[in-house]
């Protein structure tokens, strides 16, 4: 989601997309990199070390450590990305992923939260604040994340994996955390 977000953010056709191709290219590899391969790279370490028991540990304490790892990651990928002459926006956008994963890492220390809906959430807050902010019309993009949150916590309340109250908790935080963040900064 944090990768798909920042694509979302350079092709949106507000000024924040006039970056050179190239530039979008390399800042989409850092973010897919600190985002996406350097956690599941992360996994089978942590699996061979005994950190974690499964890939699909569904509990609190199963999941502080992988969170753990993976907030370092998201800050790194910030303090990297922060460095590059980029929007604001962008800055905000990429500082909301490690505040929103602190967040859920410190709640889950005593309830449990949908994370996969916080990134719902947060995709959702990343929309509506570039629709507010830059007028950009990206009304049918909010609708399809709307959809794909639904059928989302749809399939983690059928399943039995979460409660409704974890679900739509989740997607709130998500929702808040970074529409603030993105307003604020």
């Amino acid at each position: 989601m944090p990768t798909l977000g920042l694509l979302l953010i350079l092709n949106s056709g507000t000024y924040l997309s006039l970056l050179d191709p190239a530039a979008k290219k390399a800042i989409i590899f850092v973010m897919a990199l600190g985002t996406i391969f350097f956690p599941i790279m992360m996994l089978p370490i942590l699996y061979y070390r005994n950190l974690i028991t499964s890939f699909k540990d569904t509990s609190r304490e199963g999941r502080v450590i992988p969170y753990l790892v993976i907030l370092v990651l998201y800050v790194i990928t910030f303090a990297y990305l922060g460095k590059l002459p980029l929007s604001r926006f962008v800055h905000a956008y990429v500082l909301s992923l490690p505040v929103l994963l602190f967040i859920i890492l410190l709640v889950g220390l005593k309830y449990n939260i949908c994370a996969h809906m916080a990134a719902l959430g947060g995709m959702a807050g990343l929309i509506v604040t570039l629709i507010l902010l830059y007028e950009t019309p990206l009304q049918w993009v909010l609708i399809f994340s709307l959809i794909a949150s639904g059928l989302t916590g749809t399939a983690r309340l059928i399943t039995g994996v979460q409660r409704p109250l974890e679900v739509y908790s989740g997607f709130l935080l998500g929702f808040v955390v970074v529409l603030a963040t993105l307003l604020l900064y």
